[in-house]
């Protein structure tokens, strides 16, 4: 009888440790949340804002000065290379062409008048020759004559730079008159047009812009600006996806095809123009627009991977157990410099619901994840990534029930 008492007894102590162990354990458990180390795909991402512009567009002005007479363009008009967008008033330029060609006609006549004069002068001076040498004339009368052909040669020669001044003057006239008549230089759709009809256009010390005219809107670029920590990963030919808010829903991907050295500061911060060409055979995207940008700077498929919230992780003061796990485990610092950025440490909490820490290598990271490249870590190992709220129930009953495994 004594002997069924002390084993009942036994065996209820046995069934007491074992309850209050798997209280402790899944009290351990649920004190904590966690993540499970798995496999997948992690794909590194920059993030830089942008704009939309035309691949090429061309700002069409006016050479010349004057009243706007007619505008054969609007906003949106498809445009062919050389097809008139706007006339201005004529007149004036009509009037100085009239001008310049009287000028150059009479700069002919004043040629063949200053010609004769010229042959007359000639004519006399070989005359006055023959005469001084039969000793008829006298030497003073000879340097006359010549002298009235060397002036008379001289205006020949004026008149004659008075006849290529005057048809230069003409063609002048005549270009300006030209360019009353604005045509388009390439072939596209026109976005912007900054003229009316009568409007007047000063052309004295810039060319004003009437139309901006992109050339092909099937082809989009969006010049993005990459910060100065990022730049380095960023290369022409990588993958880019980027959102407008016209089109929240949709994803649009386009190519890095340039990254420019010139930096930008803007309130002490560093930027370097980064354009990326875009399809838009849709013309949904429009100039102007604004895009968020993720540039795909590496990818990986299929690894081994920790959840960021694990790398940073750090235990409360309050909780004893780690805190003394961290204390006797060290610091990633003692790594090699260069590998300091990559070296981290995360608790791995087991199916016994003990706690220990764990270094391990991490390659490229994404939003979510880390790769882990290094470390003796293993698939579907639970880390921790946070406590349960109000971890520090010291009821057991009630952290048993309110906060069990996870």
């Amino acid at each position: 009888m004594n002997k069924k008492i002390y084993f009942g007894a036994a065996l209820l102590v046995i069934i007491i440790i074992a309850i209050v162990f798997a209280m402790r354990k899944d009290r351990q458990q649920g004190k904590y949340e966690t993540a499970i180390i798995d496999r997948g795909d992690i794909v590194e991402k920059i993030t830089a804002t942008g704009t939309i512009n035309p691949v090429n567009s061309v700002k069409v002005g006016s050479q010349v000065s004057g009243r706007i007479l007619k505008i054969l363009a609007d906003y949106n008009s498809q445009v062919k290379k050389g097809q008139v967008v706007a006339q201005l008033e004529t007149d004036i330029y009509q009037s100085k062409v009239e001008q310049a060609d009287a000028n150059y006609k009479m700069s002919q006549a004043q040629v063949r008048e200053s010609k004769a004069a010229m042959d007359d002068a000639e004519s006399n001076l070989r005359r006055a020759k023959k005469l001084n040498r039969d000793r008829v004339m006298s030497e003073r009368e000879l340097e006359i004559a010549e002298t009235k052909y060397a002036a008379a040669e001289a205006s020949y020669g004026a008149a004659a730079a008075r006849v290529e001044q005057s048809k230069a003057l003409l063609s002048s006239a005549q270009l300006d008159l030209q360019h009353t008549t604005i045509y388009s230089p390439v072939e596209g759709i026109v976005i912007s047009r900054s003229c009316d009809v009568g409007q007047t256009v000063i052309a004295t010390f810039q060319t004003p812009d009437l139309f901006l005219i992109a050339e092909d809107l099937t082809k989009m670029r969006v010049d993005a600006y990459v910060d100065e920590a990022d730049i380095g990963k960023a290369r022409v030919g990588q993958q880019v996806q980027f959102t407008v808010d016209a089109y929240p829903e949709k994803t649009f991907n386009g190519t890095i095809s340039q990254v420019r050295f010139a930096p930008k500061e803007l309130q002490n911060v560093v930027s370097y123009a980064t354009l990326i060409e875009v399809p838009n055979p849709e013309l949904m995207l429009r100039p102007g627009m604004t895009a968020s940008i993720s540039i795909i700077s590496e990818q990986r498929k299929n690894v081994l991977r920790v959840a960021n919230a694990a790398l940073r992780f750090k235990p409360d003061p309050l909780d004893k157990e780690l805190s003394k796990n961290e204390a006797a485990g060290g610091s990633a610092a003692s790594a090699d410099e260069d590998e300091i950025k990559t070296q981290h440490r995360v608790w791995v909490l087991d199916r016994d619901g003990k706690v220990q820490t764990v270094s391990i290598k991490t390659g490229i990271f994404d939003t979510k994840h880390a790769e882990v490249t290094g470390g003796e870590i293993k698939e579907g190992q639970k880390v921790i990534i946070g406590y349960q709220p109000q971890w520090r129930q010291t009821d057991s009953s009630k952290s048993m029930f309110k906060f069990g495994p996870r």
